[in-house]
């Protein structure tokens, strides 16, 4: 149950960025305290299925969304949650920043690599 409550920390916090709002904001749309939503994003807590939709209508996503964790390979939570991070970044960039960001990354991951 740990991780399932850590990738859905992820999403919240993933979408709450995108939405570009405070967890102070969020608390404030769901009617819970501050703490309550960094402990959720944390995967401490786990929101009642009353809360995650209140959640989802705050941050204009379907409720579906948060059980949305793709079928790629397991990372461990650390990674998960520097991924949502990544993601909810690359979210408010327009598409030519994207592509510009994805080249920068894949160019010096490719220069580490020829480091190592």
């Amino acid at each position: 149950m740990a991780d399932l409550e850590k990738l859905i920390g992820s999403k919240i916090t993933e979408f709450r960025l995108h939405k570009k709002i405070t967890q102070a904001q969020l608390a404030e749309e769901v009617n819970v305290s501050v703490e309550t939503i960094s402990r959720m994003e944390r995967g401490v807590a786990f929101p009642s299925l009353k809360t995650m939709d209140k959640i989802a209508t705050a941050l204009d996503v379907a409720l579906k969304d948060f059980f949305d964790f793709g079928t790629g390979k397991k990372l461990d939570k650390t990674c998960e949650r520097e991924i949502a991070k990544i993601n909810a970044f690359l979210r408010t960039l327009s598409k030519n920043e994207i592509s510009l960001a994805h080249k920068i990354i894949k160019d010096v991951l490719g220069w580490i690599e020829k480091v190592k």
